[in-house]
């Protein structure tokens, strides 16, 4: 018998695109909140924003710098 995990696709809000800056040291740009890391980006790197997650705890869209992916960091990562 093999198990096999189904993560359900996060709860999004639709937001207007923006563009935020990183003002934590660095943040991790993860395929979806909370797993796999896909890449890292540092202080005064940017993210173009497209959506949130229901929580608004992790923010969505194309990381700059060496990343060039789209993926989810932690809000709280980001300036305000």
């Amino acid at each position: 018998l093999i198990a096999t995990a189904v993560l359900a696709a996060p709860a999004v809000t639709q937001a207007k695109t923006t563009t935020r800056t990183v003002c934590a040291d660095s943040t991790y740009v993860k395929r979806s909140p909370g797993f796999v890391v896909i890449g890292t980006l540092f202080k005064d790197q940017k993210i173009k924003v497209s959506r949130y997650d229901k929580s608004h705890k992790h923010a969505y869209g194309m990381a700059a710098g060496h990343v060039n992916k789209h993926g989810w960091v932690d809000t709280a990562d980001l300036c305000h």
